[in-house]
């Protein structure tokens, strides 16, 4: 599982139709927002490509300004079986 910390920077006046989009987004969980438009977010995505997809998707949404990943986490899946 990969997860990952991003600060979405809106236009302002776009702040609450943002968040809106952003909550529907599957694996997408907005933590909070200043009126200046920034956003705090996490994003839980299987696979590298799928995180990477999630953040240009957010980057893609109207009234976004950017998507800046800030950190990323790794975790192994711990319902699989490890195989040495």
């Amino acid at each position: 599982m990969n997860i990952s910390g991003v600060v979405v920077r809106a236009y302002p006046d776009r702040l609450a139709a943002v968040r809106g989009q952003l909550e529907k987004l599957p694996g997408v969980e907005v933590h909070g927002a200043n009126p200046d438009g920034r956003l705090v977010v996490t994003v839980e995505q299987a696979g590298d490509h799928a995180m990477a997809d999630a953040v240009v998707r957010i980057q893609d949404l109207p009234g976004v300004l950017s998507a800046s990943m800030i950190y990323h986490q790794f975790e192994e899946d711990p319902d699989s079986e490890e195989t040495l």
